[in-house]
């Protein structure tokens, strides 16, 4: 089997993109800038809601990792994902857009509907996510791949994991696997609310296994109950070999084995934050995969992320070796 720089675990899901003001989320009680775990009966209240007021829905295959993994595979990168999806048309058309974009699809069905995320974009290109599981959070054991596990540089998985009894179980038999084949790991803190609901299981799993963990300020606040940045990259960094810690328009802060490196933030203009932090980790996983720096992967990784916030979707949709070329110098 071929080397893979990185094989992302994580919840696939059919994005469902919508533009919507911040009244509209008001008028239906929905908390903003957070990602909702709702029914399918929820999910759907909401797209009938969108219909009632002629807001228009894209679709696109999504999920954290999987949007991770479509980067690094971008960037002229290797990669594969699994999940779970249901045997229905979303199933269908999530497994060929993955493959389309150039990541190796190790996708399981099972009998149930395949996961989705509605996305509300609203003002200055915040979202809001309402995410039905479906047939996500049923990931077994061996769905997992042990010979991609193998084969890889570096496993990657989101903390959107830990929300069910089955995705748990499968995580730890992937990390024990990865650690006995002496493979890294890479650990996404994924959203505030998640981190409140796992904190003592990620502090762990920190602890034990994770080499690089990515996180915004907010999550690595509520997981160390510190308002202090300093304070919080000096606790991490006694447990794990990397933290990438992303600070939004003010940049991001890469600690690497005591050394503290700063990514400068680049101008851009907001129109949908979908998929940003996921496209950070993904220029950052290819960066370090493929023999560039701590300072230009993550130069790599804002470069990506920022191309994304300009448009709509949870991805870049042009050149991503171009843009890299023509913004940093960097051949890649």
């Amino acid at each position: 089997m071929k080397m893979f720089d990185v094989y992302g675990v994580c919840n696939p899901l059919i994005d469902l993109l919508s533009h919507v003001p911040d009244s509209f989320l008001k008028k239906y009680g929905i908390e903003k800038n957070v990602m909702h775990l709702v029914s399918h009966e929820e999910q759907q209240n909401i797209l009938s809601a969108l219909e009632l007021e002629n807001f228009s829905i894209k679709i696109a295959a999504g999920g954290s990792a999987a949007n991770s993994m479509i980067g690094v595979s971008q960037l002229g990168g290797c990669t594969a994902f699994s999940g779970k999806i249901g045997m229905d048309e979303h199933g269908v058309i999530y497994k060929k857009k993955l493959e389309e974009l150039g990541v190796k699809s190790c996708l399981s069905k099972g009998e149930g509907a395949t996961g989705s995320s509605l996305v509300l974009v609203s003002d200055k290109g915040d979202r809001t996510m309402n995410t039905f599981l479906g047939m996500s959070q049923e990931l077994q054991v061996d769905d997992v791949d042990k010979e991609v596990i193998q084969s890889s540089k570096i496993i990657y998985l989101t903390g959107y994991l830990w929300d069910t009894e089955s995705q748990k179980k499968t995580v730890k038999s992937t990390l024990l696997e990865a650690k006995n084949r002496g493979i890294k790991v890479a650990l996404s803190l994924s959203d505030p609310f998640c981190v409140v609901r796992h904190k003592k299981d990620f502090l762990k799993l920190l602890k034990e296994y994770v080499s690089l963990v990515f996180c915004n300020q907010e999550e690595i606040f509520s997981l160390l109950d510190t308002c202090y940045t300093q304070d919080a990259l000096k606790i991490i960094s006694q447990w794990t070999e990397t933290v990438v810690l992303t600070l939004g328009e003010k940049g991001a802060l890469i600690s690497h084995c005591g050394e503290i490196i700063y990514i400068d933030p680049l101008p851009v203009q907001v129109i949908d934050s979908t998929g940003a932090g996921d496209a950070f980790a993904g220029g950052y996983l290819y960066g370090v995969t493929n023999d560039f720096s701590h300072l230009e992967s993550g130069r790599i990784a804002a470069t990506l992320a920022g191309a994304v916030i300009e448009q709509t979707g949870p991805r870049y949709n042009g050149d991503a070796k171009k843009l890299v070329s023509e913004k940093l110098g960097i051949v890649l």
